[in-house]
């Protein structure tokens, strides 16, 4: 996606149909540069410094169910 592409946007109420309907228009490559606009955005949103770790440093910890 480019920068200068304007995408349209709706406003609805949370609790309507619409809002249930999470379908976002585009192609793959579309979606997937949004989903990181996304992502930058509300990391920024958080006022903390963007992450710096790899998917195999990944501070995350694995536990059954029946240990939470």
């Amino acid at each position: 996606m480019t920068p200068d592409r304007r995408m349209p946007v709706r406003i609805v109420p949370l609790t309507s149909r619409e809002a249930a309907d999470a379908y976002v228009e585009g192609t793959i490559d579309e979606r997937l540069a949004l989903l990181a606009s996304l992502s930058r955005r509300a990391w920024a949103a958080t006022g903390r410094p963007s992450a710096n770790y790899t998917c195999a440093t990944i501070p995350v910890v694995i536990t059954r169910l029946v240990d939470q």
